[in-house]
Order: C-alpha cells, then structure tokens, then sequence
C-alpha cells in the first residue's frame, strides 16, 4: 500500500474511532513492554495492574476499570480489536456522531468491567480464596466489541455479512448469538472467565442503553417491540425473560434509574401492548412513532436534493420524477432488499433510501394503527 493511499484511509476514518483505535495500540504497546522489562522472578502472574484491572489492586490504580478496555495481552486478541473497532467505530460514528459515539463507548466500558470486577470480588468475601482478587485480570475489548454488535442490531438487522470470499452470509441480527453461543464453548473448554462475562454483560449494557437512555432524534430510547430483550433470546425463553425483565424494569423505574411509560398508555416493557387508547399518537420510540421519524427524515433528504438542482434539465431530456413509496413501520426500504453490509463505512444515509431520482419516504398503513 502506498503511502499517499494509507493515508487516504486513515484520514477517512472518524476522529473518535481514529483515537480509540491509537489508544488500543499505545496501550497494548505500554503494556508488553511492562511486561518484557520487569524482573521474572518479581511476580508469579502476567498480569499488568497499572494498565488492566486487577480485582485486589484496584484501589491502588483505580483508572484500570476505564483503561482494561484498551489493554489487549494476546496478538489476535489485539488484532481482532483494532480491525473491529476501525470498522464498527466508523459505521457507527457516521452514523450517531462523534459524541454519541463516545458516550456509547464509556458506558460498554465501564460498567461492564465494574459488573465483572464484582464476580471476582464477591466470591472472595464468601470463601476467602485470593485467587479471586490475584489470579484474575479484567482486560480486552471483548465487552465494547459485543455493544457494538447490539448497536448493529438496532439499525440493521437484516443487512447480511460475507464471510470467507461471500460462501456464507449472516445476518446482523444473528451476530451477537453467535458470540455469544462462542463464549459459552470458550468458557467450558479453556474456563475464559472473564471474556464470558464481558461478552454477555456488554451486551446487556448497551441493549439497555440504547433502549432507555439513548437519544435519537429528539427521542430517548427505543422502546420498540422489535428491540425488546426476549427478543435477543430463543423463542422458548421468551415467556420467563419478559415476566424477569418486567420485574426489574419496575424496580428501576421505583429508583428512578428508568423513566415510567406516560400514564395514559398501559405498556409493559416486553410486550408494548396499550390497555388505553385515548391519547391521540404513538408513543415515543414505537414503531408508529418510528415510521413517522423516518418519513421525516426521508422528506428533508428530498427537499436537501430538491434545493442543490441548481442547473435546469436540458431542452426534451425528461424531469426527474418521485416516487412516494409506503413502507410498513418496523420495516425499512433498505432491509426489504436485504443488501449485503460489506462495508462498515457506508452508513444508510439517516434511514431513508435515496437512490438516483426516487426518494423511499416510509408511511404507516392504516392497517398498522392498531398492530401494537
């Protein structure tokens, strides 16, 4: 690769996944190089606790539960996380913003080492063993890779994925099972502890994020039916998952960590079923509420293409005609065709489908009113 094009790539890539993805490099560097430089015969473990969280010493080096995130101690460890997060953080960067983007990775950061920091520290105090609190250290991009496998599922999930040479495609939707159904093997075969539980609580953070506390065009949250947590599991669990999920949802709502669904609007979290229909509109982050957004957004992109025809068609060619295309409200244009996301970078152009001289603007049927 030349060096003009190298360059090209790495300044097309966003500024927040530009530097999360020098700061995976830096401090993965940092740390061989601690672990190459100190004395052998010092330390009985690998392990790095100025830079990955370490349970007993976390009171030392408290920053660790920000900076394990960024510390990858194995080659294709360290190589799966740069190539993901410079094709993920790109996609999603475009897509949300630098900010969000930011946000989004804090928050799968944090809370998911603090989560995994507790399974050591609690088995400690019960049985007083300190192999919990030394033998253990907290690292890796697993958790913010799987969050970002939730982010994918919330605005894509029917794109498709090619792997080996295009012979298998999967669905973005069906990522995060398949991680997950790997770390379950990981954890029988070779007990990788601690990958398991930043994989699976990483993904449970950003679902709620995304679903609570996210904002999305002037709404918070996405409290869809189609983005509800049984829908993240196999059909036979999602009675028990909505009746578990419905509990803890009210005991949030009791701390005041979730906002309550409006008065007037009996909806549960899982199942989105109204028990009152007296309040006129859908209610924020439905999926009338949805469909009204991108019909939305779909008319300014028309009208943003509208005001640039600055140059009038020549005598006799034909005016460009559009084309008013209804869509069903959980289904966009884009995901009817199933187009195959070969490229992280190229985002959906804020959910509408502008092609050529036809613009996809998505309207709810009148059949579709009452789905919910």
């Amino acid at each position: 690769m030349s060096s003009q094009k190298l360059k090209t790539v790495v300044t097309n890539v966003p500024p927040v996944t530009r530097a999360l993805t020098a700061a995976i490099i830096i401090t993965s560097g940092v740390a061989l190089l601690i672990t190459y430089t100190r004395d052998p015969e010092a330390t009985t473990h690998n392990n790095v606790p100025v830079i990955g969280l370490v349970p007993g010493y976390w009171l030392h080096y408290p920053w660790t539960f920000l900076t394990a995130c960024l510390y990858e101690n194995n080659i294709f460890a360290f190589i799966t996380s740069v190539v993901a997060t410079l094709l993920g953080g790109k996609y999603l960067e475009r897509v949300w913003g630098s900010k969000e983007l930011l946000k989004f990775v804090i928050v799968t950061a944090i809370i998911p080492n603090f989560l995994t920091w507790l399974t050591f520290i609690v088995p400690f105090y019960i049985t007083g063993n300190d192999d919990f609190l030394f033998n253990y250290q907290i690292n890796g991009m697993t958790g913010v890779l799987a969050s970002f496998l939730v982010a994918f599922r919330h605005l894509i999930p029917e794109h498709l994925v090619q792997v080996f040479g295009g012979t298998v495609s999967i669905r973005v939707k069906n990522l995060l099972g398949i991680l997950t159904a790997a770390t379950i093997v990981s954890l029988v075969l070779f007990q990788t502890l601690v990958v398991y539980n930043l994989v699976n609580l990483g993904w449970v953070v950003a679902w709620a994020h995304i679903r609570f506390f996210k904002w999305q065009d002037g709404v918070q949250g996405d409290r869809s039916e189609t983005f509800a947590l049984y829908t993240f599991f196999p059909d036979f669990l999602h009675t028990p998952i909505k009746a578990i999920s419905n509990i803890v949802f009210g005991i949030l709502v009791a701390l005041k960590c979730c906002k309550p669904f409006p008065p007037s609007w009996g909806y549960d979290l899982e199942g989105q079923a109204s028990t009152s229909r007296s309040t006129p509109g859908p209610l924020p982050g439905s999926a009338r509420a949805e469909a009204e957004r991108r019909r939305a957004l779909a008319l300014k992109a028309l009208d943003i293409r509208l005001s640039t025809k600055h140059t009038p068609s020549p005598t006799g060619s034909p005016t460009p005609t559009y084309t008013l295309q209804t869509a069903s409200p959980q289904i966009s244009a884009s995901q009817q065709n199933n187009p195959v996301l070969f490229d992280a970078g190229e985002t959906m152009e804020a959910n509408s489908n502008v092609d050529g001289d036809t613009v996809a603007i998505g309207i709810p049927h009148d059949d579709d009113k009452d789905s919910n």
